[in-house]
């Protein structure tokens, strides 16, 4: 039965996508796990496009570019978040790549992180740094964006900054100077 199950050849399930790999049965779920084709989500608010992360990318440059901050690899970024906002969506300037600030608020404070639209295995990774500064104290997170297909506004935050509610300036925006380059 293993020998008729190893001969069986099948197609991966992101063919629709754009992925042509056809493999033995016991190979095809560790290459979906890695697939690049994955289908990744639009992540501007009420938009149900589906594509590759490439083409999720030109999709959201053609169609939602001026609600996004675009942002260079190895540069200091100030990005403002409001008090009461969720997210705010980073799209690079030279690379097909989308980012998403996340960020929760309660009487305590904001935690904030970064993710990658993109499949969960890409070979490319990215590291971020994030810092908020209220003159007399800075608080600075250092981590890796996570990949993520399919964010919504509603999905957990992973290894966050914590910034403590009187952190937050006057005008009930935060600072953030925010750091992406990509790993190598």
């Amino acid at each position: 039965m293993e020998n008729v199950l190893e001969s069986l050849k099948v197609s991966c399930v992101n063919n629709r996508y754009g992925c042509k790999e056809i493999l033995s049965y016991s190979k095809n779920t560790e290459h979906e796990n890695a697939c690049i084709y994955v289908p990744c989500l639009c992540p501007s608010h009420g938009c149900d496009f589906i594509g590759t992360s490439a083409k999720v990318y030109a999709h959201f440059s053609d169609k939602h570019a001026s609600s996004a901050e675009h942002i260079f690899f190895n540069a200091v970024h100030p990005i403002f978040i409001e008090k009461d906002q969720r997210y705010k969506i980073l799209q690079m300037r030279t690379e097909g790549i989308l980012f998403i600030i996340n960020h929760a608020s309660d009487r305590g404070g904001s935690a904030i992180n970064i993710i990658c639209v993109g499949p969960a295995r890409q070979k490319r990774r990215f590291s971020y740094e994030l810092v908020v500064t209220d003159g007399e104290s800075s608080f600075k997170l250092e981590s890796v964006a996570e990949s993520v297909p399919n964010w919504s506004e509603d999905s957990p935050l992973k290894k966050f900054l914590v910034v403590p509610k009187d952190v937050v300036n006057s005008s009930a925006r935060l600072k953030l100077d925010v750091l992406i380059e990509e790993k190598e």
